[in-house]
């Protein structure tokens, strides 16, 4: 029990981790005030470059790589694990370090599938690109991913307890980007709506 909750709080501190604060400490200048105000990879590559995008989109990735291939190795439990994964996506979200102003936990939540399952980071990438081909919209391509990802993770692990685990994780990065889904799907019909209107 002692061992879950050091797994746990561990996880949530590497969550912490902000690889756009570690490019405002590089650059000596805060990008988080300019562009969309967020502190990730896509507001940090927007406001200074396409290096820096990949600079943060590479540390927020490896910090949810990390804390489930540690736990593999170590043979921790698949619940622990789930668990652990709710935790570090918190910790980007809502880091303590940080005042509880984090990302939106994309890249982080990209990085513990990498580790967990090869397949679902795999299904996820190309649903997301099919969609967004389709839709010409990112954003809906990774949000409307979700549901099938999370039916895929419980054909691969059939456990109702890991289900709800997962669903959670889910949850937790689709409520924080509400306003970036609407946007898109907004911008999305809008657009529909134009085209019809023209022929």
């Amino acid at each position: 029990m002692i061992t879950t909750i050091i797994y746990a709080i561990v996880a949530y501190f590497i969550g912490n981790v902000m690889g756009g604060k570690l490019l405002e400490k590089i650059y000596k200048e805060e990008f988080t005030n300019k562009g969309s105000g967020n502190v990730g990879a896509r507001n940090a590559g927007r406001v200074l470059g396409p290096r820096s995008f990949l600079f943060v989109l590479a540390v927020d990735f490896f910090k949810g790589f990390f804390v489930v291939i540690l736990l593999k190795i170590l043979d921790v439990d698949s619940k622990i694990i789930y668990i652990c994964i709710v935790l570090v996506l918190l910790g980007h979200i809502k880091p303590i370090i940080f005042k509880f102003k984090g990302g939106k936990g994309v890249a982080t939540f990209f990085g513990c599938l990498a580790a967990l399952s090869l397949n679902l980071f795999l299904i996820l990438i190309l649903c997301t690109l099919v969609i967004a081909i389709i839709v010409k919209s990112l954003t809906i391509g990774f949000y409307s991913s979700l549901p099938f990802v999370i039916y895929i993770n419980y054909v691969e692990n059939p456990s109702f307890i890991i289900l709800g685990i997962f669903i959670l994780a889910v949850l937790l990065i689709s409520v924080v980007a509400v306003k970036d889904i609407e946007d898109s799907f907004n911008k999305y019909f809008s657009t529909r709506k134009i085209k019809k209107s023209v022929r």
